[in-house]
């Protein structure tokens, strides 16, 4: 079983610990490391930033890494990149699009 290899080898890589509450974050950070790099290696390059972005921002939304301060409707906001049809753009050096998007997100709260 390929989990079960990758498990031993991440049990094998964590640092050492006495204290039993240090070997388990030890050992759950080389197991997410180990088990990252396992699948980083059988995608493509184009793939791996789209799979590091899943996986932070899953960290992210669980309080795991960041500020413990999620907004969902912020992080709705970033993967929709909706749009607002306003009145004309009047910065020539700005994309329609982003003046949309830019209107779009001052609706939110």
């Amino acid at each position: 079983d390929s989990f079960m290899t990758f498990f031993e080898k991440s049990v094998h890589k964590a640092q050492k610990k006495d204290d039993l509450k240090d070997r388990v974050l030890c050992l759950r950070d080389s197991l997410r490391m180990t088990i990252f790099m396992w699948v980083s290696r059988g995608l493509f390059e184009r793939h791996k930033t789209i799979f590091l972005a899943q996986l932070t921002f899953n960290l992210m939304k669980r309080g795991i890494i960041g500020n413990r301060d999620w907004n969902e409707t912020h992080f709705q906001f970033l993967l929709r990149a909706p749009t607002k049809v306003l009145d004309q753009n009047p910065l020539h050096w700005l994309p329609d699009s982003a003046w949309e998007s830019a209107a779009a997100l001052g609706e939110i709260d």
